[in-house]
């Protein structure tokens, strides 16, 4: 009898302490001022409603992610449609658009040889069409200039398209990333192998002010998709497709 009261005096005093300790966290909630503890409360429930509703959101923006692509890769929805409500500003890759009757002449704000100093050249129209999307895609004519003293490439890059901005204060603005020229050109223009360098650039811009950074690395697989023409540089018209549905999709995966 002995041996056994002696096994029990140790799980009986760490009972003891811990109602000692639970004793002691109450009263020291008790202490606590009552709006203290009601706030506290009414802080954490915000706090997992807000996650809800943000893990709900995520929910059904991948889903109708997913409908989207779906509904794309079926044909059943009208894939060039989507861009009703938008304009492409842009250098002669972008003229692609409506030179293959993609795009309406008008949405397309586009010129050969253009850069992103050419922005500004459009202002007057796309106020006058005043779209809900904005897409940009330069850089193939943007790696042989020298913009050192005028901040760098993304600075210019950033306040024209801030320009458009104050025409188009509600527009979503998407930026492309720079699709590589093949090794060949690349060869024969060396310039055009700063596309990682300048696309680093872009995306950076593009996080730092909201924007919608559209990534054509994959589709381009980086200069060895067969999307060019003989000169590597331009894209052959059915890759337009192709790349429409990668910066629909890019839009909806990313806009708020």
């Amino acid at each position: 009898m002995k041996k056994t009261k002696r096994r029990l005096k140790k799980p009986v005093k760490i009972a003891l302490i811990s109602i000692a300790c639970l004793a002691v966290c109450i009263l020291g909630i008790l202490a606590l001022p009552r709006n203290t503890v009601l706030s506290q409360g009414q802080e954490y429930l915000k706090q997992q409603e807000e996650k809800a509703v943000d893990d709900l959101s995520e929910k059904l923006k991948e889903t109708k992610y997913q409908e989207l692509q779906q509904g794309i890769d079926e044909g059943k929805v009208d894939l060039f449609a989507l861009f009703d409500d938008a304009v492409i500003f842009g250098d002669s890759r972008a003229m692609g658009f409506s030179v293959y009757h993609f795009f309406p002449d008008s949405h397309v704000l586009a010129d050969s040889g253009a850069t992103v100093e050419y922005i500004s050249n459009w202002l007057d129209q796309v106020e006058t069409i005043n779209p809900t999307y904005i897409f940009f895609s330069y850089g193939v004519n943007d790696m042989g200039m020298q913009l050192d003293d005028a901040g760098g490439y993304d600075k210019v890059y950033q306040e024209q398209i801030q320009k458009v901005l104050e025409r188009c204060p509600d527009a979503t603005i998407a930026v492309n990333s720079i699709i590589p020229a093949t090794d060949e050109a690349v060869a024969e223009s060396p310039r055009w192998n700063k596309v990682d360098e300048y696309n680093a650039k872009v995306k950076s811009m593009c996080q730092e002010n909201g924007w919608i950074y559209i990534d054509n690395t994959e589709i381009s697989q980086n200069g060895d998709a067969p999307i060019y023409q003989a000169d590597g540089v331009h894209f052959l018209p059915s890759f337009y497709t192709t790349w429409a549905e990668n910066m629909i999709l890019g839009l909806e995966q990313n806009k708020n």
